[in-house]
């Protein structure tokens, strides 16, 4: 069996992503591998909670739990740099670094998903060495923490998933930072807020002034040329 630790980051990396057939299926096969491995106790019984989970509930009830917490609430978002630099465009740039860390790693994106996903994170930390994979964790330290405390607000099975990867990160997440957080979390999954985030917007030009007779183009450009992608 691997490293604990790039066990430890290999099954989260499993257990966070959304719960379909297989993974309902193959829950109580984890559950006895995770019981069967180096990990400690607490770290043991956090797996262990998710995959019970997964095996006792009904697969559209586990993927309706999941797409409510993670899909639907922002504050919950599993996109990591979202909760960084949230729409703009150094979100952008930090997910081509990212991509770029995994290409050189010798590993490549497949389908849709962004490199900032924190599944395809944990699974890219679960195979560096592990001296890698605990700094990996410690960058993304005070997100998890983050994430932690919301879940556990809301009484979810994953949020002992979130405390084992902040404590084998090995560092103290910063609480200003943290808290700073906490404080939006209303705010960011407030309906009104998310309808004001996304609302499209016309593009408009300072100072443009066109000749006599565009007046109905200019009309037509401002109300077809609009921005309105959520990523």
């Amino acid at each position: 069996m691997s490293h604990p630790l790039l066990f430890l980051c290999q099954i989260s990396a499993i257990l966070l992503r959304y719960p379909d057939e297989l993974i309902k299926q193959e829950s109580s096969e984890l559950g006895t591998l995770v019981s069967s491995s180096d990990l400690t106790v607490e770290e043991k019984k956090a797996f262990e909670d998710i995959c019970d989970f997964l095996r006792v509930t009904p697969l559209l009830d586990a993927q309706s739990q999941y797409v409510q917490l993670f899909d639907m609430s922002p504050s919950l978002s599993l996109y990591l740099f979202q909760h960084v630099h949230g729409d703009s465009r150094m979100r952008g740039q930090a997910m081509v670094d990212l991509l770029e860390d995994y290409r050189a790693a010798g590993l490549d994106m497949k389908g849709n998903e962004l490199p900032d996903f924190l599944p395809a994170y944990l699974e890219y930390a679960s195979l560096c060495e592990p001296e890698k994979t605990r700094d990996l964790l410690a960058e993304i330290v005070d997100i998890l923490a983050v994430l932690r405390d919301r879940l556990q607000a809301r009484q979810s099975v994953y949020s002992g998933l979130f405390r084992v990867l902040q404590n084998a990160s090995g560092r103290v997440p910063d609480k200003e930072i943290v808290h700073a957080h906490l404080r939006d979390t209303a705010m960011m999954d407030d309906p009104a807020t998310l309808d004001a985030r996304y609302e499209e917007k016309p593009v408009t030009f300072e100072n443009a002034s066109p000749p006599t007779g565009c007046q109905t183009m200019r009309h037509a450009n401002s109300d077809n040329s609009h921005v309105g992608s959520r990523k």
